[in-house]
């Protein structure tokens, strides 16, 4: 896996209303010209076995390749998630910095293809893909 050192260099993200101020703080950093995004693992993302709750991970994922997209189309531009295929292949722990990146596979005139990717320095934690809807397309 990647080696990231997670760092006073990441800077807190924007765009953390609602549920994402609830869920973060997530963080930034351009690495080789890459945007990454993390979460710092605290207790209250962990689930009743200790590990990070799915939902956490899933709700990251769906952050990551938002901002992602808003990085490679514009963050003017309004879209929401309409559909988020993922795989869990791993589990996040108590104490790890998950990181994410995500890239736009494609685009129309309406919808967005995107997909993404959770790891830690150790494992991949999960890969997703998905299609985003432009707000205001026809």
């Amino acid at each position: 896996m990647t080696d990231i050192h997670f760092d006073s260099s990441f800077a807190q993200c924007e765009k953390q209303d609602g549920f994402s101020a609830h869920m973060g703080p997530f963080f930034e950093k351009r690495i080789n010209g890459v945007m990454h995004r993390a979460l710092k693992i605290e207790a209250h993302h962990l689930n009743p076995e200790g590990v990070v709750h799915g939902g956490v991970t899933l709700a990251l994922t769906d952050y990551i390749i938002y901002r992602a997209i808003g990085d490679e189309i514009g963050h003017d531009i309004r879209f929401a998630t309409i559909n988020l295929n993922s795989n869990l292949i791993a589990a996040g722990k108590a104490g790890d910095v998950l990181f994410g990146l995500g890239s736009v596979v494609r685009k129309t005139r309406s919808v967005i293809f995107a997909q993404g990717q959770i790891f830690t320095n150790k494992n991949i934690i999960l890969q997703a893909t998905g299609v985003w809807k432009i707000i205001g397309a026809n």
